[in-house]
């Protein structure tokens, strides 16, 4: 019997229909449920056409998807379908790395840098020394031709002031003093500085290469492509979706994220439940649900989501994070503009002092003033002085963002690096978000049951809140009924005041807010503290102006709050809790993890006066927190570091983290200080040695085969910062599932 091909845009109104999908193997849209050949793998199914279909298929062939403007109108998929075309259709928007690997170029001029030195031992005779020097300018210009595509990076001074004295040095070793024996070691010194041309170049190659491929890592399964949801003109209450560029969607527009697929843009979750593995090189993953953040990049396992577009295109974190001390960065890091300052004047300025040398310099022989203004030119390490800034920071970013962490900028990661204080909320950044109710005691014949309902009934007017929830759960454990209460208001890090359904006053909150309502809290202050010095914090339920109760909140340490405060100290930290609890109850939480300097009884807009006193006397200043109830002290520090919002608003914050895991933060800020530290320590020696050297060689106190070989070795020491840097995060901060 003949196989029916059902169109996608006109599907039979009679018969059921899973969505139409291509062919995997030539393309015909055909009905899944009625596929002739269906081959089953670990990653889903292949419908075939038929019998010469699957033939075809096992023999290699694979039929790619077109891409689809944005405002077409083909291919549309029903969303609540949970058959879909998976991210097999959907490419990659990022190319294959493309490892460099040394050229051609290169090794022609290690050939004519070897010939020249053994041609060069006769250099004490014309001839012998014009072949040498020629094979050395061969030698240089080889070195120029393997590595012009450093010159767009980091400019033509940087990249061109090292060869510019190399051919100088060649030039004067064509011209040897017939009345000196020891010509031949100008000739050989020539060679000498061709051949530290060519080695730069090459440890250049080498060292970018880990450093660029552990950005590419970031950025290597963002799709180019995504589903975006559409209306159906026929039933506006139906929705359907469609394949757009990645590169047309705006910042605002929604996204859909199926089982399989990666998402492209950076979001907040609008609608869905999902698990996902929440950046490129996670696996494990995390549950994504309405208002949470996503990244690009994150791959969704299980469910699906729905997604408003907060970053798209070169502004979505990852993509950013590749920049970091690039030409077209955003907001690049103090040490990178200093160090491009001082490449684009000094490097000026060496031009200066070697022409000078060239123009005055005294001597009988013709090529004594070439070789005194090629050594000047070859003793300016500028190559290094810029590697050394932009590897550390982009070899920091790449691996912080292979561990879920996103600096906002350079200037962010710098700003976290110099951190000499941490500032932090102990409860949802040490603790589990959510409290539990352990204990109700009862200071007079009030019923129990009536006073939790009341009280959860006044923590429903903040929504969200953790200790609301908490009550909540609490009142659903023990079933009991749903109050309503009147004229509920949320004092945000207090509690809650409120109208009883029998007309009375109702304050549910700290003692801070007992007391702003003129309310004693004589009768509890033993159960009180007693509670704190367990390690608890009370809540009190006020009627009429008496305490009525107290509800006694326990808050579980999180995991890994103990190591994560211990590699905050040993990075040299001080750190600060910052709460709206009594100060007891705090206190003896804060000896639990050795902190020493608690502040109590702030509401979030103190936290945030708090910091900024902070700021004052100590330095800059790092704070930890959640978006919401912290967001004042984050906002007042000089780096913020924000838990669970990498992909949403937040992420202009200093840090953003994927996970809600305060160990992440601590890496975060030993990833800042080891690239800070590691940056500094080789500009500085880049610096040094720009200085001395070419002040060496200015005096005339080195010949251009010494000073090619000292700058040689500072390349040796400079270039490989960023790779030393991934290795050294490697071996301290193992990557975590």
């Amino acid at each position: 019997m003949a196989r029916e091909l059902v169109p996608l845009t006109a599907p039979p109104p009679d018969r059921p229909l899973a969505p139409s999908q291509p062919c995997h193997a030539c393309g015909t849209l055909l009905d899944p449920l009625r596929a002739e050949r269906v081959l089953a793998f670990d990653d889903g199914y292949r419908f075939l056409c038929g019998p010469a279909c699957e033939r075809a298929f096992r023999d290699g062939a694979r039929h790619r998807a077109a891409r689809t403007p944005l405002d077409s109108r083909q291919a549309v998929t029903p969303l609540s379908s949970p058959r879909i075309v998976g991210p097999r259709a959907i490419p990659l928007a990022t190319p294959p790395l493309v490892v460099e690997q040394p050229g051609r170029s290169l090794w022609i001029g290690v050939g004519a840098v070897v010939l020249a030195m053994i041609v060069g031992l006769g250099g004490n005779r014309p001839l012998p020394a014009l072949a040498s020097a020629v094979l050395s300018g061969i030698a240089v210009l080889c070195s120029l031709v393997a590595t012009w595509r450093v010159a767009r990076s980091t400019g033509w001074l940087a990249w061109g002031l090292g060869p510019m004295g190399a051919a100088l040095a060649a030039l004067s070793a064509s011209h040897p003093d017939p009345n000196r024996s020891g010509s031949w070691l100008v000739v050989e010194g020539a060679a000498l500085a061709a051949a530290a041309m060519l080695v730069r170049g090459w440890l250049d190659q080498t060292a970018r290469r880990p450093v660029d491929a552990a950005a590419h890592r970031l950025i290597h399964k963002l799709p180019a492509r995504a589903h975006i949801p559409i209306a159906n003109a026929s039933d506006p209450l139906a929705m359907s979706m469609q394949l757009a560029d990645a590169s047309a969607i705006r910042s605002g527009e929604e996204v859909v994220a199926m089982r399989g697929e990666t998402l492209a843009v950076d979001g907040v979750v609008l609608a869905g439940d999902a698990k996902v593995l929440p950046y490129p090189s996670a696996t494990t993953s995390l549950r994504r649900k309405t208002g949470d953040s996503v990244l690009a990049g994150a791959t969704v396992v299980e469910g699906a989501l729905r997604v408003l577009a907060t970053h798209v295109g070169d502004e979505r974190s990852l993509v950013r994070l590749t920049r970091f001390g690039s030409n077209n960065e955003r907001d690049p890091a103090l040490l990178s503009r200093v160090s491009k300052l001082v490449v684009r004047y000094g490097g000026l300025g060496t031009l200066g002092l070697a022409a000078g040398v060239l123009l005055l310099a005294k001597s009988g022989a013709p090529s004594a003033p070439l070789a005194a203004a090629s050594a000047v030119l070859l003793s300016a390490p500028l190559l290094s002085l810029i590697r050394a800034a932009e590897s550390s920071l982009r070899a920091a970013a790449a691996a912080a963002g292979a561990r879920g962490i996103v600096y906002q900028s350079a200037s962010g990661l710098d700003a976290t690096g110099r951190a000499t204080v941490v500032a932090m909320s102990p409860y949802g950044v040490l603790t589990e978000a959510r409290p539990v109710v352990v204990e109700l005691h009862v200071f007079d014949d009030s019923d129990r049951d009536q006073l939790i309902a009341m009280a959860a009934a006044a923590e429903r007017s903040a929504p969200g809140n953790a200790i609301a929830l908490a009550i909540e759960h609490f009142a659903q454990e023990r079933r009991l009924p749903v109050l309503e209460v009147r004229r509920p208001v949320h004092h945000p890090g207090k509690g809650v005041t409120a109208i009883s359904p029998q007309g009375q006053a109702l304050v549910v909150g700290s003692r801070r807010l007992l007391l702003e309502e003129g309310i004693s809290v004589a009768v509890a202050d033993a159960e009180a503290a007693r509670a704190e010095a367990a390690e608890r914090s009370p809540l009190f339920i006020a009627i009429d102006g008496r305490v009525r109760a107290i509800l006694t909140l326990q808050y579980e340490l999180r995991v890994g709050a103990r190591p994560a405060i211990q590699r905050m100290y040993d990075l040299g930290l001080e750190v600060v809790l910052l709460t709206g609890e009594q100060r007891g109850a705090v206190e003896v939480f804060a000896r639990g993890l050795d902190i020493e300097h608690v502040k109590s009884d702030l509401s979030p807009e103190s936290r945030g006066h708090e910091v900024r006193s902070l700021r004052e006397a100590s330095g800059t200043v790092a704070a930890l927190g959640r978006p919401g109830e912290d967001d004042a002290a984050l906002a007042a520090a000089d780096a913020g570091i924000v838990l669970g919002a990498a992909g949403g608003s937040a992420t202009e914050r200093a840090v953003a983290l994927v996970s809600d895991d305060v160990r992440d933060a601590a890496a975060a800020l030993f990833i800042a200080k080891a690239a800070r530290e590691s940056a500094w320590r080789a500009v500085g020696v880049a610096g040094g040695a720009f200085a001395l050297v070419v002040g060496a060689a200015a005096a005339g106190l080195i010949v251009p085969g010494i000073a090619a070989l000292l700058t040689a070795a500072v390349d040796a020491y400079c270039l490989p910062t960023g790779a030393r840097l991934l290795h050294r995060i490697a071996l301290r901060l193992p990557a975590r599932s």
